[in-house]
């Protein structure tokens, strides 16, 4: 139990971009106040024309085919692009913005040299671009269960149907990391933490506070045997620690019940927060708030009082993405929620060892709901597994497939399955999260994917690589071991950020180099301040906060038109390579790391972190045996 209590450590440390800050500018563009709701009757107009610019088909929809690819006009295609996730208010660029970036996607989808082999009935298939738009329920919901917000509800209509206007199709992604602001995450409301730590009867911490100060899951004697073995485990650092002096309460400003600004802005400006969800610290561990929200949530559906305060609302904000679905043509799926975290961690036998077998109960109930919505609801639906990892993809997952889907669950999933409205999204980050290579990470999703049902399709949702040029590669390289859709996180306008993200910052902050220190993480004290006053005043935009930096742009346009692994034959040769033999139909088979393929260090899908090395699905089994 101690020896995978630890390697539970290591597969919730989510390795994120660690890219440079762009250095400020005092002629940084001024920030854009459009009132999206104006334009959204003329982009829907804009989005129903079908000159040769745009093309008819372009604005089809694209659906799931009975043998689990992605089919426009009858034609099977593939799907490529970038996530398009801006993790803090406004949410979403201006809408200029947008159709400047459609655009450009649309236009470098034509000039691709790529042409993917063809569909299995010898017919070609074609690239059609895509963005994984984040959609955060904190958004849709910010100050307490009901309505959806008309504000934001508008905006994403006019977003959506932006990218429409240019031929750039979309799946709705529900983001979040660590889930809440109240814990230097985002995604979840504010005020779901905040209810759930108010109703707590077991003494459990759901938000960070003077009361429940951040804290890492893992007991001490295991925290300490990590360190010694050098692995990367993140310490919590508060601003008291960086400066060397005390400080009564670093976790005192936006805090829940502090009366000292907005929680849904803890992650932005509390500086101590600041110092835990930077991209730098972010690869580094997980805490018990989110492992308590987790658990929590993921048996929400199970307790009537839960149910009416957590669990209704998200499926009320899933409803409506899929009304979204069902008003503009370009949407392909709602995706209901970004790298699903294991839960009950600190109670490890009593509740974290059941943690898939509740996320997947806990879809099951979604689905069943949506299910009984009048009208019906048609949207197809795409899930992840644990932290976006699949079955065997390291052995945290491997340990836990035994009886981990509820029965009901899986008729769920088998019937959407069935009706061609099932997607399976996964990621690949290399590491501990992944321990085997890119070709067999393929064939674990294919796999799983069978297992859900007939018909569904992979879609690689995230990865990660350093350059536009390597991002491209893998692109190619994702299509041709088969995936049916892939998307690079993450795509930004850098230039009009003039930062590596969706953040930016007004003339005076940027010119002292921003907020905070990537090169020494830490907090830039002479830019702080006039930062911290940004946020409270309500003039901040976006947020370099959880993996928000790294971004890359123009990326299709450099997709080659061949993959750079190898030939298509030496393709398919490793994903047949990498599988180990076919499971039944629900039982776990295999590990998948026998008979994987090693590619050179250049022609590997790079991770979020350059500073984790990616490791042989031998090395790293060595590892976890040792």
């Amino acid at each position: 139990v101690l020896c995978l209590h630890a390697l539970w450590v290591l597969a919730s440390c989510h390795d994120v971009a660690r890219a440079d800050r762009s250095s400020g500018s005092d002629n940084a563009p001024q920030f854009s106040d459009d009132a999206a709701d104006d334009e959204f009757c003329a982009l829907q107009q804009t989005a129903r024309r079908t000159d040769a610019s745009v093309g008819a088909a372009a604005l089809g929809r694209v659906t799931v085919g009975k043998t689990g690819t992605f089919e426009l006009d009858g034609q099977e295609v593939v799907l490529l692009g970038g996530n398009y996730v801006m993790q803090a208010a406004p949410y979403f660029p201006p809408l200029d913005v947008v159709r400047r970036d459609a655009k450009a996607m649309a236009e470098g989808a034509r000039a691709m040299a790529f042409s993917p082999s063809a569909a299995a009935d010898g017919s070609p298939r074609r690239v059609v671009p895509v963005v994984r738009l984040g959609v955060l329920f904190e958004a849709a919901m910010p100050n307490l269960a009901g309505d959806i917000d008309q504000e934001w509800a508008n905006t994403l209509e006019a977003v959506v149907a932006a990218f429409a206007a240019e031929g750039v199709h979309v799946f709705l992604d529900i983001h979040q990391d660590a889930f809440s602001t109240t814990n230097g995450g985002e995604g979840m409301p504010w005020w779901m933490a905040a209810q759930m730590q108010q109703t707590d009867t077991e003494g459990e911490s759901y938000i960070v506070s003077r009361e429940h100060p951040m804290e890492l899951f893992l007991h001490e004697e295991i925290f300490s045997l990590l360190k010694n073995m050098g692995l990367p485990i993140m310490e919590v650092k508060t601003v008291a620690d960086e400066h060397g002096v005390g400080q009564e309460d670093p976790w005192h400003a936006f805090s829940v019940g502090s009366n000292d600004g907005n929680p849904q802005l803890m992650n932005l400006g509390n500086p101590s927060i600041r110092l835990n969800n930077n991209d730098a610290a972010w690869s580094q561990g997980t805490l018990v708030q989110v492992q308590n929200f987790a658990h929590r949530f993921w048996n929400s559906h199970l307790d009537e009082s839960d149910r009416k305060n957590f669990f209704d609302p998200y499926v009320a904000f899933v409803l409506h993405l899929c009304r979204v679905w069902e008003r503009q043509s370009n949407v392909v799926a709602v995706e209901l929620f970004n790298e699903p975290p294991a839960g009950g961690r600190p109670d490890f036998i009593r509740k974290a060892v059941n943690t898939r077998h509740d996320l997947f109960g806990f879809y099951g109930e979604v689905l069943k709901v949506l299910g009984e919505a009048t009208p019906e609801v048609r949207a197809p639906i795409a899930i992840e597994d644990l932290f976006g990892g699949l079955q065997h993809s390291n052995p945290l997952l491997t340990a836990l497939v035994v009886d981990s889907m509820p029965a009901s669950a899986a008729t769920q999933l088998r019937k959407w399955a069935s009706q061609g409205r099932l997607v399976l999204s996964f990621h690949y980050y290399p590491g501990f999260a992944a321990t085997v290579d890119f070709p067999t990470m393929v064939h674990l999703a294919k796999r799983e994917a069978a297992r859900l049902g007939d018909g569904v399709p992979i879609w690689l949702s995230e990865y990660f690589a350093a350059t536009a040029q390597e991002v491209a590669d893998n692109l190619a390289s994702a299509v041709e071991l088969g995936c049916n859709a892939a998307t690079f996180w993450q795509y930004a306008d850098i230039n009009y950020t003039n930062e590596q993200g969706w953040f930016k910052y007004d003339p005076e902050i940027a010119a002292k180099g921003g907020p905070f220190d990537s090169l020494t993480n830490k907090i830039n004290a002479a830019a702080w301040p006039a930062y911290e006053e940004t946020v409270r005043n309500g003039t901040f935009w976006g947020g370099e906060i959880t993996g928000g930096s790294g971004a890359q742009m123009d990326v299709l346009k450099l997709v080659p038109s061949r993959s750079t692994l190898s030939s298509r034959s030496a393709l398919k040769a490793a994903a047949a390579a990498a599988a180990p033999g076919p499971a039944p139909h629900g039982s776990s088979g295999t590990s998948g790391t026998s008979g994987s393929l090693a590619f050179p260090a250049a022609e590997r899908l790079s991770a979020h972190t350059p500073s984790v090395p990616w490791r042989s699905p031998a090395a790293a089994a060595a590892a976890a045996a040792a």
